[in-house]
């Protein structure tokens, strides 16, 4: 999502530090270009008479209620966007757009005003309360988010809105069932808030940095995600049919739905919903589709209207519940993954910085201790030569074990014959040691790796190849290194007895699938008893 930094610019306002606050991370507001400002402004009065003008479009013959009302929903959505300081810029901007949409015919003056008190007192209302219960930029994001959006952008503006209206309509005479008017306005309400406001928020936050980042698969998918929400709205709602079937209705555009919710979070969702509820909403105020009934023509459209949005809700709020559920359950999954990242690089910058420790001053007074001692030995009587032999020798192993748990800690052989070397000398030593026969093969790998591939991917082998010594009982294995397509792919091949589903996954496993996963790769095992195991790790090879 953009910043609130990356939104002022928009709305003509910019932070400076407030040093007279005493917080170092506050900012205040200060007085921004007047160009910016307006064209903000302008933006927000014209969608809110576009949105208007789709309100009357979507209106019935010889009807006072709107079946879908967009304006109210969109000076929400413009509210959640926009600093609380411009708030009150947006509706000096939209009461002209107002009154240009809503004055004419047999509406007065006065009545606009009242219809133009209605439509912003829900909005603002709600969005002071999403801003007061939920500060930062996951509303769409989370269950947390999800609930203060549905309580208060959802239900709470429809409710304060058709009071205001329903109440008004009746007391100017144009309606005269209270409870009716304030039903319908109520629903009508509800559903544009459920699908314009995440629709327009979110788009707006993410729209173009989706539209960049996204691979071609995603467009391909969007696209026949598009297509195929328009073309299955248009065989259940159009055509003229007489009637539809309930349950066609109701159960035919869930798989949509869900694909959208599951695929594209709760943006993708509410602009599958909004295709439905336009279409939807066209057909049945024009009577191409309806549901069987003997209700005269003003009660079976009221009767139409209201089953149809109760088919939205009845979409709309589980679905977007489950969409910003996946939605966080896989910003969770990544900063699991992230945090797995960080601790093993933090882990092998502590190895290596040991390692290193070891490999310099230890050994290297090692080796100096050891030479000192040698001299003595060599001008020593032969009565304390023995001693200083044996001595000698002790240092010698001690040397020998610091040289092999630096080693151990960190790979200092990749640094020295590069990826593949390191490798060939692994295979070669861990087969004399077990007495296997190991292969290695190498192919369009470059001398120069990214430092953490290189060790990873050691590691990787290194691990892979002592559970195959330890637990296979294999007679041959077979290291294949490969690089393709920007993707370095690791393969260690044994013929031993292999896993069945009972063994599962051990902590040498487990190790080398985080050291994969680490690097942003992917790794597959293959196994069956008495058909040996197929390890296979594959990471981007560039940093």
């Amino acid at each position: 999502m953009l910043s609130r930094q990356a939104i002022f610019p928009l709305f003509g306002l910019r932070t400076t530090p407030d040093s007279q606050s005493g917080l170092s991370n506050s900012a205040t507001i200060s007085a921004a270009p007047l160009l910016p400002t307006s064209l903000a402004a302008l933006l927000v009065a014209a969608s809110y008479y576009a949105g208007s003008e789709l309100g009357f479009f979507l209106k019935p013959a010889h009807s006072t209620i709107a079946t879908f009302w967009p304006p109210s929903a969109i000076l929400l959505a413009a509210f959640l966007l926009a600093p609380t300081q411009m708030w009150w810029v947006f509706l000096l901007a939209v009461f002209p757009a107002h009154l240009l949409a809503q004055t004419g015919g047999d509406t007065t003056l006065l009545t606009a005003l009242g219809w133009f008190i209605a439509n912003t007192c829900g909005p603002l209302l709600g969005a002071a309360c999403i801003r007061h219960f939920k500060k930062d930029k996951t509303l769409f994001d989370s269950l947390q988010g999800i609930s203060v959006f549905l309580t208060f952008g959802v239900f709470l503006p429809p409710v304060v809105k058709s009071i205001l209206n329903a109440f008004a309509a009746v007391e100017i005479g144009r309606e005269g069932d209270y409870w009716m008017v304030w039903t319908t306005r109520f629903f009508s309400n509800i559903i544009s808030n459920l699908i314009l406001v995440p629709t327009i928020v979110i788009f707006w936050r993410n729209g173009v940095s989706w539209f960049r980042s996204a691979e071609p698969a995603r467009y391909i998918e969007a696209g026949a995600l598009a297509a195929a929400t328009v073309g299955l709205s248009f065989l259940l709602f159009a055509g003229g049919n007489a009637t539809s079937s309930i349950p066609l209705v109701i159960c035919g555009p869930l798989p949509i739905l869900f694909w959208a919710a599951m695929r594209f979070g709760v943006g993708g969702l509410s602009a599958s919903l909004l295709a439905v509820a336009l279409i939807s909403i066209w057909n049945t105020i024009h009577g191409q589709w309806s549901i069987g009934t003997s209700l005269v023509a003003h009660d079976m459209l009221i009767y139409r209207t209201l089953f149809l949005h109760g088919l939205l809700m009845v979409f709309g709020f589980p679905l977007i519940v489950t969409a910003a559920l996946t939605t966080e359950r896989r910003g969770d999954a990544e900063t699991l993954r992230a945090t797995r990242r960080n601790l093993i690089q933090i882990q092998e910058q502590a190895s290596q910085l040991f390692a290193r420790k070891l490999h310099t001053d230890i050994v290297g007074q090692l080796t100096l201790i050891g030479i000192g001692v040698d001299q003595i030995r060599t001008d020593s009587n032969a009565n304390v030569r023995p001693t200083l032999d044996q001595l000698h020798g002790e240092i010698s192993r001690v040397y020998k074990d610091t040289i092999d748990l630096s080693s151990e800690m960190h790979p200092f052989v990749v640094e020295y014959l590069s990826l593949a070397g390191a490798l060939k000398k692994l295979c070669h030593e861990t087969g004399v040691q077990s007495g296997m026969t190991i292969s290695f093969s190498d192919e369009n790998v470059p001398y120069s790796l990214p430092s953490d591939v290189s060790h990873r991917l050691f590691r990787v082998a290194k691990e892979a190849l002592h559970n195959v010594a330890q637990h296979s009982h294999a007679k041959t294995a077979k290291v294949e290194l490969k690089a393709t397509e920007g993707r370095v792919l690791l393969r260690i091949t044994d013929d031993g007895i292999g896993m069945g589903p009972q063994c599962g996954e051990g902590v040498g496993l487990t190790y080398i699938r985080e050291l994969t996963l680490s690097l942003g790769g992917t790794f597959r095992l293959w196994s069956a008893p008495s058909k040996g195991t197929v390890i296979e790790a594959s990471v981007p090879g560039k940093p």
